[in-house]
């Protein structure tokens, strides 16, 4: 049974890695891994819902992100929450 997952939640989850991609490309982390390291996250919880969003079609392993890892890409890259939870303004603040 594929789960069901709400369609803002999706959004955010898509503006989360276009956030941790950015951070990626700023050398401010070196990727996936080493943010979840820094933060104490499930690694491989993340790559899998990265490939869900790439691939809608395929079975999600994981529904969301966790809500602490919102709070470290806004407070530890200068993400704007409103951006990264309303879809508004810029991403950087």
């Amino acid at each position: 049974m594929k789960k069901s997952i709400n369609p803002q939640a999706i959004e955010i989850q898509k503006r989360f890695f276009q956030a941790l991609e950015m951070a990626i490309q700023d050398k401010a982390i070196n990727g996936i891994k080493g943010f979840c390291e820094d933060h104490d996250l499930n690694r491989v919880k993340y790559q899998r819902i990265k490939t869900a969003i790439q691939n809608p079609d395929a079975e999600p392993l994981y529904k969301i992100i966790d809500i602490d890892a919102l709070l470290y890409i806004c407070k530890d890259y200068n993400v704007s929450p409103e951006w990264l939870l309303l879809g508004k303004g810029k991403m950087k603040k």
